[in-house]
């Protein structure tokens, strides 16, 4: 029994995973990637599967296999895709190194390879087995990503790690073992002087194990495998196997922001590798999400913005006049009228996606000067993270039916927490009145059914909360919820949860 079937490891979504996503990244450097509609993915350290099943719902078209050390999780996940009737997926439950094989033929290759929280955590033999799958089990133009931690933030970091770890030595019981280490790292903080360096990185170090889950805390900082890199050290390990870096698989993590134009141009003017490995000394970044390819892949030092043409946009930013604002907090101005009307159509079909075209013919114009401009605009609106490009489209109902119906998975996922998967690949966590609000959402009730099943559920519970009171009593609960199902179902479609 592995340590993951002891405390099994929580069924994260990583919405970067999603060969959408991947797909887009990669063509925007000049890799032609297979379509995400009919692709093959493996993913490796799979856990649960809840990352694949979420994936393998949103693509019925392409096939998925993941793996995982864990019987445990391998068991959960396939009771999962027995619930949801699923035929294009499979778990198997296994060591990743016996993946180490030549591909003899296309159906033993993959379009696109996911190694997310294994790399750092295995032995070196598993480590050198994800790069060797990829080496080997890759087709001609697909894409991996790998994730690890990296330095220079995990050296701050690590002191955390090893200092719980010193004090937890020896103790069986996960939870007991979670409380003593941050126990001691709580002392030494508060026992350090104020102000000092020492004592703002513990503090750091604090805050995030207290925002962090605990079954992710004990295998991410009690395991006795945890090794960091630096990210040129990760790079020239992919070398070894005949495999390159593409970029981050996250937007955000391969733009300049915050760094000085000055700087920005100096980086700018460095080779790639020796770029985003002082870009992390920069950001003290502690995380990486790196795709790769083969070695003998083209890939573009320049973004290629003539693949935008191809590419589906969504965005959730607001747009008000000629300014842009992000839920990321970033902000922009939008000066081209045509620009403008193509952001607005975004707004308004929130949370689907619009192809390039869809947005030419919503902007009016088809000059050159025109469309490049849109072209340009968008591309720029995309690298600061506030317009979502993705190589796939996404399909959401933004009306609210008569009977409404919630997506197959999120219906089964209320039943075992409070984050559900959206149609974006998007973890949301919901409170317990409208995790049951979705799992009533059969498309075989109406809103009339809808509202008796939350007044009983309310009544049921203790009553609803709303402002700083809580409501209690049929008569009080009544009319609040009357008032409040349709906003309620519409907040469920911009949440991309809604199906019919």
């Amino acid at each position: 029994m592995s340590n993951y079937d002891k405390v099994p490891y929580p069924d994260f979504i990583h919405p970067a995973t999603h060969p959408g996503n991947m797909a887009a990244i990669a063509r925007l450097h000049g890799v032609n990637a297979p379509p995400p509609e009919s692709c093959r993915v493996l993913e490796l350290a799979c856990g649960p599967g809840g990352n694949l099943i979420s994936l393998a719902t949103l693509l019925p078209s392409s096939h998925f296999e993941g793996i995982d050390l864990a019987a445990g999780h391998v068991k959960t996940g396939n009771a999962m895709i027995g619930k949801l009737g699923l035929s294009n997926i499979q778990l198997h439950q296994g060591r990743i190194e016996d993946w180490v094989t030549e591909a003899d033929s296309d159906e033993e290759r993959f379009d696109y390879i996911i190694a997310h929280g294994a790399y750092s955590w295995v032995p070196e033999e598993a480590r050198q087995a994800i790069l060797a799958i990829c080496q080997l089990r890759l087709s001609d133009n697909g894409v991996a990503l790998i994730s690890y931690n990296t330095y220079p933030g995990w050296h701050q970091r690590q002191m955390a790690r090893d200092i719980m770890r010193y004090h937890a030595d020896g103790i069986e019981d996960p939870q007991l073992r979670l409380r003593h280490g941050k126990a001691l790292l709580s002392s030494v903080a508060q026992n350090v002087p104020q102000g000092s360096a020492y004592r703002v990185a513990l503090e750091e170090e604090l805050k995030a194990l207290d925002q962090a889950n605990e079954a992710y805390i004990s295998h991410e900082q009690f395991e006795d495998t945890n090794r960091p890199c630096y990210f040129h050290e990760f790079a020239t390990e992919a070398a070894s196997h005949c495999l390159q870096t593409i970029a981050e698989a996250d937007w955000g993590d391969s733009t300049y922001e915050q760094v000085r134009p000055d700087v920005a141009s100096a980086l700018a003017s460095l080779p790639k590798i020796r770029r985003a490995q002082t870009l992390d000394f920069f950001r003290r970044r502690t995380f990486r999400q790196t795709l790769l390819c083969r070695d003998s892949v083209a890939v573009s030092e320049q973004l290629q913005s003539s693949a935008m043409e191809s590419m589906h946009f969504v965005t959730s930013s607001k747009l008000e006049g000629d300014q842009i604002t992000g839920s990321n907090g970033l902000s922009g101005t939008v000066d081209h009228p045509m620009t403008q009307a193509a952001i607005g159509r975004l707004v308004d079909q929130y949370p689907s996606s619009i192809s390039f075209e869809e947005l030419c013919s919503t902007a009016g114009s088809q000059e050159p000067d025109s469309l490049a401009t849109l072209k340009a605009d968008l591309f720029n609106l995309v690298c600061v993270g506030l317009v979502t490009v993705s190589a796939s489209p996404t399909e959401a109902f933004r009306e609210v039916s008569s009977h409404p119906r919630a997506t197959a998975l999120s219906r089964e996922q209320v039943l075992l927490g409070d984050t559900v998967t959206n149609l974006r690949h998007q973890p949301i966590r919901l409170d317990d009145t409208t995790a049951h609000l979705v799992r009533c959402c059969d498309g075989q009730s109406d809103h009339a059914s809808l509202i008796e099943s939350i007044i009983a559920y309310a009544m049921a519970n203790g009553g609803l909360v709303e402002g700083d009171q809580v409501v209690t009593g049929e008569e009080n609960l009544r009319p609040l919820v009357n008032s409040k199902m349709k906003s309620n179902l519409q907040r469920l479609a911009a949440m991309a949860l809604l199906v019919g």
